[in-house]
């Protein structure tokens, strides 16, 4: 009788044995198979800092969003579509981070629409956006707030109007441009324009015919403040 039993209790106790082994095994190819399933993607990091490097602030609460984007093509054309895929805000330092899967099916790619287009910030990029799946990527941001560039001007001669107005900073990016059809006018008006640089004020206009057009240009070299700034110019559209 003591025979049996002991024969019963080991039987047992490699019962369990067996089962506690396939439960093991069944949890390392289970775990296997969800850090192999390209379904869930690969976790990659895009971190960064944000501030207004020429007046030397960090800038809290800048969004930034990472989209993803394919194009559709159907009975309307072709058009791009996109959706959001994550979105952080800057804290108090000017510093970010997004933890999202990489994951892109065959003609889809991540872009970074920016929010601001120079209001209230204008962003200058410090190096390409690449984004490496499975890397932290890097992405510094340069985001100056404009400053308001408030030309009083008096117009003289404009017989070949509209009159063009524009303020360029590096190599030619400007934010916005007005435009004058008066022949002669004294008003005043603003441009939002780049803090702490050197910039060219452009006034332009065109004569000729469409196959034939002259441009007529007159640039004023101009170093902007941190602040606003009031200027005051005479412009005879007749001199140039």
């Amino acid at each position: 009788m003591f025979a049996i039993r002991v024969q019963l209790i080991h039987s047992l106790i490699m019962r369990g044995s067996f089962h506690t082994i396939l439960l093991f095994t069944s949890f390392l190819v289970l775990n296997s198979c969800k850090k192999e399933n390209p379904e869930l993607g690969i976790e990659t990091v895009i971190k960064g800092h944000v501030s207004d490097t020429i007046r030397g602030i960090n800038i809290s609460g800048y969004k930034i969003e990472l989209d993803k984007s394919w194009t559709i093509i159907d009975f309307a054309g072709s058009r791009t579509v996109s959706e959001e895929v994550a979105t952080a805000y800057t804290d108090t330092n000017g510093n970010y981070s997004i933890t999202f899967n990489y994951k892109l099916k065959d003609g889809e790619s991540y872009t970074w629409p920016e929010q601001y287009y120079g209001t209230p910030y204008y962003p200058e990029y410090l190096q390409p956006i690449k984004i490496i799946a499975g890397n932290t990527n890097i992405v510094n941001i340069n985001a100056w707030a404009p400053i308001k560039l408030n030309l009083n001007l008096q117009i003289l001669n404009n017989n070949n109007g509209p009159l063009h107005v524009r303020n360029v900073f590096n190599n030619g990016t400007y934010l916005e441009a007005v435009f004058i059809y008066d022949q002669n006018i004294t008003n005043t008006y603003s441009l939002r324009s780049r803090p702490g640089s050197d910039i060219n004020i452009i006034f332009w206009y065109l004569t000729g015919s469409n196959s034939n057009l002259t441009t007529h240009q007159k640039t004023i070299p101009y170093h902007t403040p941190l602040n606003d700034v009031a200027l005051n110019f005479i412009i005879d559209c007749s001199t140039f």
